[in-house]
């Protein structure tokens, strides 16, 4: 039967837990108790339901509202959670695997490299260990498999290899399984500049880390000393890497991190293809061309290279970068790379390769970004996106709050986005079908032109419709689907948004 308390054994429990200047912390969150406001609990570190020890060492005071979170854990458990929970909120999900070691006090040691005939001994001043070494016919270089301390593991943080950001149901998925299930899979790493960079694998070493585990099976490639053949090791291990998520059976990447890693490899074979082709070959379509016959890419992968380098630097140097989630679904945020995607970047962007030669009179690629700076920055001023929140189950939003939430849920995008066509058709007079291909990609927006865009998204984003009261627009614009009956009947359409007539 479970021990019940007695007020004696609360205050005893209540003097073993106080911390030096007298005041009492909840063993869970740490924050400051009050006892005579709070509401507080008494409760087991490890469960009664576990053969927890009835004996008070046992029993710790928390505040009831995080003791609600325990069912079968230890309150070490529960803490350990509330933690890393409010480490994501913090970091707005963009946690890396070094955050992770950062919670659990893990420092990276220095190490000392003895490499012999046919294995590699490591020394950290501590812990020493000796593993064989293999050979990789493919990528022809070293490599070795063996459990490796956490403390000398970190992130590799070289662009392109650099993991994505840990999500964290996944994390939470792995830890819970990786508790009674053994880890089938090693991650996988580079040992460089002495160093461990772990690149692959990054949510099983952070699920291990979090039960605690001091080693872990890793396998990990010797990068050369020679620097083209680390060089090469890197581009080789990069696109191996993303082939794998992109195209196989692994976890994808989240959207914004393969246009990362698309962008970082495209701008690794153009600098190959300009010092290797003459002047006048200097071309998108020349560098398609080039990666199909010299670097045995599909014409298909090579062209969504050169987009997503666009579509990188169109987010990278817009307003609406602190907008976007790095995680395709983040309800801290109101936009997401695939979003944008299907939606403003396709009806803004000219994404196909271009005949100019780079820096040519013609070479619109410079002007357009600076376009799409001006257009993103419209879109964020008068959609309303600064007063864009997460909506807080039990927090009421304000009128604005939920006229930036209606104009910037998905329905609403995917139906008013490809207006922006219309309208930049409209903004530069649009003559021929060349022109309506390529809209940004052009001469520097006018301040006439700008103004006429500015009326066009201003008539768009104070109509009638995303000031109704709550009920049918909430529930229909939530979802993913275009919304065009919905438009169309609350008036909301095309000509609306380009003359201000209804029809």
């Amino acid at each position: 039967m479970k021990r019940q308390i007695s007020e004696q054994d609360k205050k005893l429990v209540q003097e073993q837990q106080r911390n030096q200047n007298g005041s009492l912390s909840c063993f869970i969150s740490g924050e400051i108790i009050d006892l005579n406001n709070d509401e507080i609990e008494y409760d087991h570190i490890l469960p009664y339901a576990k053969q927890g020890d009835t004996d008070l060492a046992n029993i710790r005071i928390v505040k009831k509202i995080y003791n609600r979170r325990k069912s079968d854990q230890s309150l070490y458990e529960v803490r350990d959670n509330l933690k890393l929970e409010q480490l994501f909120i913090e970091k707005k999900n963009k946690i890396k695997l070094q955050d992770i070691f950062k919670l659990k006090d893990i420092e990276q040691k220095s190490l000392i490299f003895t490499k012999k005939d046919h294995s590699i001994v490591i020394d950290d001043g501590v812990d020493k260990k000796e593993f064989y070494l293999l050979f990789d016919n493919i990528l022809e270089v070293e490599y070795f498999y063996g459990r490796i301390p956490v403390k000398w593991l970190e992130n590799d943080d070289q662009e392109g290899l650099q993991p994505r950001v840990i999500d964290y149901k996944r994390l939470i998925s792995l830890r819970n399984h990786l508790k009674f299930h053994p880890q089938l899979a090693p991650s996988i790493a580079r040992l460089i500049d002495r160093k461990f960079k772990l690149f692959d694998g990054q949510h099983k070493l952070a699920a291990q880390v979090l039960n605690n585990n001091t080693e872990v099976d890793i396998k990990v490639y010797v990068s050369p000393d020679d620097t083209e053949k680390a060089k090469k090791l890197f581009d080789d291990l990069m696109i191996t890497n993303l082939e794998a998520h992109s195209k196989h059976k692994q976890i994808p990447f989240y959207t914004s991190t393969l246009l990362d890693r698309l962008s970082v490899i495209y701008k690794e074979m153009l600098d190959e293809f300009t010092a290797k082709k003459a002047v006048g070959q200097h071309s998108e379509e020349n560098f398609i061309k080039f990666l199909v016959a010299e670097k045995q890419q599909n014409k298909k992968d090579a062209k969504e290279m050169l987009k997503s380098a666009i579509m990188d630097n169109a987010i990278e140097l817009s307003a609406l970068r602190p907008f976007i989630a790095e995680a395709s679904k983040d309800a801290a945020y109101p936009l997401s790379i695939d979003l944008l995607k299907k939606t403003i970047f396709s009806n803004t962007l000219y994404l196909e390769p271009s005949s100019a030669n780079f820096k040519a009179v013609n070479d619109y690629r410079d002007t357009e970004l600076e376009n799409f700076k001006e257009l993103a920055q419209l879109l964020v001023q008068h959609g309303y996106l600064n007063s864009w929140v997460q909506n807080i189950r039990g927090k009421e939003l304000t009128d604005l709050e939920l006229k930036s939430r209606r104009i910037w849920h998905k329905g609403a995008v995917s139906t008013w986005s490809p207006y922006l066509e219309s309208i930049l058709g409209m903004a530069f007079n649009f003559m021929t079908h060349d022109e309506r291909k390529k809209l940004l990609y052009r001469d520097l927006m006018t301040s006439d032109q700008k103004e006429r865009i500015k009326a066009c998204l201003q008539r768009l984003f104070n109509h009638p419709l995303w000031d109704e009261p709550k009920g049918e627009i909430d529930s229909l614009l939530v979802s993913s689907t275009k919304q065009n009956e919905l438009f169309d009947r609350k008036g909301l359409t095309e000509i609306y948004v380009l003359t201000g007539q209804s029809k």
